[in-house]
């Protein structure tokens, strides 16, 4: 019933709305939207690089504008030259409809009135293809197909992170049939220039850890109720940390990140002063470039880290009952990553991860799911919005 609620709510909205398409659009001004991040951090993601690629390049092409919750936490943009507003009021909605071009990571595409003469780019918030999308699972309903439908005529082009994403994720759980850009997340781009080595010190020296330290990054993704309660899903920190140390003469540090719709409770224990909760960092990519190793579940992160070519292994002890509950596009087991199912498998699979049994695990990963990542991303979107602005 809510599903039906939330499209009938969205009509009207849309409806609202239509006064404001009076306005005239106001040529090359740009409009960024991204979903939050880090304790709804909201310039982040593919906007946020985008955004700051074309600052870069050229600087006096485009009037940027972002749309915010607090756009009052947002003022240094402002020194920039960015204009900011605040979501749903009149200046924001005013905003929202007189852009020529909109670049968002997935937010208003699948409800908000837009105009035809609007070039809209969905960048997307997540690569690859791994757990199936709400349109894909057992119980969607023709309230959030219709949702996918109007996003699909909402969009002018989706961005592409790999082969299987089209197929799967655009193609499919998306229902979209128009035009598709294969050039990765502009994201992703950091992880092919010299910034990554960058980050690696200056995350460390931002949390004020050892310039020699090693870092392990855990970020699984979040749980939807598919009764498995009383099951073990922890990590135990203090048990892995101490392995690490011990298998490697080095101090290793824990940093978390959990998914924005849920918290560590479940899913980590055994915490000591070597762990340190990131859960609200600004920005993922800086953590991803500063991580010495990745432990995740499900989570779409396994296509941005698999980027580095560092060591990558996935804890699962609900496989079975995820796999039952929502399923996979590519079979977890092709990823080319060790699957531990318990704090037991962990253990025994560190010293192969330490020994390089699992180094080929980033290509074939990207090689399975035919990843499109070149570290050109920005500069093809931007070639697109050219090509698409003199035509």
């Amino acid at each position: 019933m809510k599903y039906y609620l939330k499209y009938i709510i969205q009509k009207l909205i849309a409806l609202a709305l239509l006064p404001f398409h009076l306005f005239p659009i106001r040529k090359n001004r740009i409009l960024f939207l991204s979903l939050e991040g880090g304790s709804s951090y909201e310039y982040s993601c593919n906007p946020k690089y985008f955004c700051e690629y074309i600052l870069e390049k050229c600087p006096d092409a485009f009037e940027p504008v972002w749309l915010f919750r607090h756009p009052e936490n947002y003022t240094f943009l402002q020194d920039r030259g960015i204009r900011t507003a605040q979501h749903f009021t009149p200046r924001g909605i005013n905003y929202a409809l007189t852009s020529q071009i909109v670049i968002s990571n997935g937010g208003y595409l699948t409800w908000f009135p837009f105009r035809k003469k609007q070039i809209r780019i969905n960048t997307w918030h997540g690569g690859g293809a791994y757990k199936r999308l709400e349109n894909d699972m057992t119980g969607a309903n023709s309230a959030t197909k219709k949702r996918m439908e109007y996003a699909s005529r909402n969009t002018t082009a989706y961005l592409s992170s790999g082969r299987e994403f089209s197929h799967h994720v655009i193609r499919g759980a998306f229902l979209y049939t128009g035009e598709i850009l294969p050039i990765g997340m502009p994201r992703n781009d950091i992880f092919f220039s010299g910034n990554k080595e960058a980050f690696y010190e200056s995350v460390r020296k931002e949390l004020q850890l050892p310039a020699d330290s090693r870092l392990l990054l855990y970020a699984p993704t979040f749980r939807i109720d598919t009764g498995q309660k009383g099951q073990t899903l922890a990590l135990q920190a203090d048990i892995l940390l101490q392995q690490l140390a011990q298998l490697t003469g080095e101090q290793w540090y824990l940093l978390y990140r959990m998914h924005i719709q849920a918290g560590p409770d479940t899913l980590l224990t055994g915490l000591t002063d070597h762990c340190i909760d990131v859960s609200s960092y600004p920005d993922t990519q800086h953590l991803l470039c500063a991580a010495d190793w990745l432990i995740t579940d499900y989570s779409s992160i396994v296509w941005d880290y698999a980027l580095t070519d560092r060591p990558l292994l996935l804890y699962t002890p609900d496989l079975d009952t995820y796999c039952e509950h929502r399923g996979f596009y590519v079979d977890i087991h092709d990823w080319g990553f060790p699957i531990c199912r318990s704090m037991k498998e962990l253990s025994e699979v560190l010293p192969q991860i330490l020994s390089g049994t699992y180094k080929n695990g980033p290509k074939h990963h990207r090689e399975i799911l035919g990843s499109y990542e070149s570290g050109h991303s920005c500069e093809a979107l931007l070639d697109y919005l050219k090509q698409k602005l003199n035509s």
